[in-house]
């Protein structure tokens, strides 16, 4: 089975391992010839141009809107995945990751032209999930995105900046404990949104500022 990725990492909120584990299981299903990343950035994914590069995939940046939601569905990705239909029918396989949005027409489009239909396995259901025809199981969890409220981002703030002062401090700390920060720092970065009160975007501000000390 020949499979294509369109994955949106920004709106899908997904990060680094999260991302190197739905390669790993696509290729344990299939041939994974095609992979397009959508929102992009590289100072927000650091590290993810490595493995863009490395297997040659496709990526698109990050899009803005004025008016935003948290999660949203890029339209770049049915736009693609209708021109991958017409000219690359080897392709027996799409998976989607993909923000908030309907993808039911698109995926009635594919399922009648013969298309396998795969996405990921979560807790929290979608009203696109009954066309799947499979859902990838991970190996690391992975959860649609869900906004923190401007409680629990003050509280994980105040407790990171004091794990990074203990850190920074601490002639003991270990590369594992530095490394660990950093991932518990981008996962909580990763689950941004757009839809931001100006404290909201501060303490986002702040929490990317103790990501540069502990770097």
């Amino acid at each position: 089975m020949n499979i294509a990725l369109l994955i949106d990492i920004d709106n899908a909120k997904v990060n680094l391992t999260v991302f190197q584990d739905i390669l790993e299981q696509l290729r344990s299903k299939g041939n994974l010839i095609y992979a397009k990343v959508y929102g992009f950035n590289e100072r927000k994914h650091i590290k993810f141009d490595e493995i863009i590069e490395k297997y040659g995939f496709d990526s698109a940046p990050t899009m803005r809107y004025k008016k935003r939601s948290k999660s949203q569905l890029d339209m770049r990705i049915i736009i693609d995945a209708v021109k991958m239909f017409y000219t690359m029918p080897h392709v027996d396989a799409f998976c989607f990751v993909a923000g908030d949005g309907d993808l039911v027409p698109l995926l009635s489009f594919l399922k009648a032209g013969g298309k396998r239909l795969l996405t990921l396995k979560s807790d929290i259901i979608d009203g696109n999930d009954h066309m799947y025809d499979d859902k990838v199981v991970l190996s690391v969890a992975y959860s649609k995105p869900v906004k923190l409220s401007k409680k629990q981002l003050n509280e994980k703030f105040r407790s990171l900046s004091e794990k990074t002062s203990k850190i920074m401090e601490s002639d003991d700390a270990s590369e594992e404990q530095r490394k660990a920060l950093i991932a518990e720092i981008e996962d909580i970065l990763a689950s941004k949104g757009d839809d931001l009160d100006e404290d909201e975007a501060s303490l986002y501000d702040s929490l990317e500022g103790l990501l540069d000390i502990i770097r």
